[in-house]
């Protein structure tokens, strides 16, 4: 159990836009902070404590880059800071009684699992890490796992086993990018939290995806039309499960000229695993220090929580598929915690 709550519930304002009205003003002005904060509050009165706690985090990031004088809009941003702190205590109790309900209670935690938490939770700090490129991580940091941009695949027998039906599998993405039926644009829009538009992604069909297994389930409908490669990485990769978070196997469309800005991913506990299945001349993908250019049937993995960027210079589509797995070093008990965590965190509400 943590401490009793030290923050109270923000009082809602009688005289609060409505709903709709904030989100009409948010479809003029993603930056208005009166209406991410009005949103947050609806959301929190909802029992949506999740979305209310993004509105109120995104309102706050705005009030920091663009600081107002406005009195209404000071104390909306004060409101967001006491509903930010509350919703934290909430998250906080919630997610340690979860864990002590399903078995990992403190004590029974992993070393490293527990620390993980900790930091999670605040109750500590991560240590600064002096290199060029760290892990960050946006959703979880993992410590004391070893550090690299790529890994050495030849360690693991599984690669070969997959690569070897590669030629079955090329035919199969070359049918797919006949008519690219099924792909959808990566970064999609939603109303169901505050939206911004990375690098101009949002809704951009340059970079697309198709996927076949997501949200915890297999993609019949695409696996359909690819389960040659479908059951090559169902069969022989060790796959990351996290309940509807991980795996994500999808196929990875880059259109000609399209670039993917760099960015970090949300785990430092897996690595993601690149088949190329075709790529033209002029591509290249970048984690970390280290560049290098696709080779169509050969496996990479890398840690996505290190800085990266892909591009496809060429006139032609670049079609990799994607999937991700545990860190050889997370042990089995880890790797129950860890998704014990996560089941807690999706459940939360």
């Amino acid at each position: 159990m943590v401490s009793a709550m030290a923050v109270s519930e923000p009082v809602t304002p009688k005289d609060l836009m409505s709903e709709s009205q904030a989100e009409a003003r948010l479809t003029q002005d993603r930056f208005d902070i009166s209406a991410l904060v009005a949103k947050a509050d609806h959301r929190r009165e909802a029992g949506d404590r999740r979305a209310a706690n993004a509105y109120y985090a995104a309102a706050l990031r705005i009030a920091a880059a663009r600081p107002s004088t406005d009195s209404g809009v000071l104390r909306d941003v004060a409101r967001a800071e006491t509903g930010t702190r509350w919703l934290g205590e909430m998250f906080q109790q919630a997610l340690v009684d979860a864990l002590e309900a399903g078995g990992y209670p403190r004590d029974k935690q992993h070393p490293r699992f527990r620390a993980s938490l900790d930091m999670m939770l605040g109750i500590t700090q991560r240590l600064p890490e002096y290199r060029p490129y760290p892990q960050k991580p946006m959703a979880h940091y993992y410590p004391d796992v070893e550090y690299l941009q790529f890994a050495d695949t030849s360690h693991y027998d599984w690669v070969p086993k997959i690569e070897a039906g590669f030629d079955a599998m090329k035919a199969e993405a070359l049918a797919l990018l006949a008519d690219h039926q099924g792909f959808e644009p990566y970064m999609k829009a939603t109303g169901e939290r505050p939206q911004t538009d990375h690098h101009g992604l949002l809704e951009n069909p340059d970079w697309s995806t198709l996927y076949l297994w997501q949200n915890g389930a297999p993609v019949e409908e695409h696996i359909s039309r690819c389960p040659i490669l479908y059951q090559a990485i169902i069969d022989h990769a060790p796959l990351c499960h996290i309940g509807p978070r991980a795996p994500s196997i999808m196929l990875s469309l880059l259109r000609p000229g399209a670039k993917i800005p760099p960015h970090t991913g949300m785990l430092n506990s897996r690595l993601i695993c690149h088949l190329p299945l075709i790529v033209p001349p002029d591509c290249g993908f970048r984690v970390g220090s280290e560049t290098i250019a696709w080779q169509e049937g050969k496996i990479i993995a890398f840690d996505d929580s290190v800085e990266h960027e892909a591009w496809n210079n060429s006139a032609f589509d670049r079609l990799v598929l994607i999937f991700d797995i545990w860190r050889p070093e997370i042990t089995a008990e880890e790797r129950a915690q860890i998704t014990a965590m996560f089941a807690a965190v999706d459940n939360y509400r």
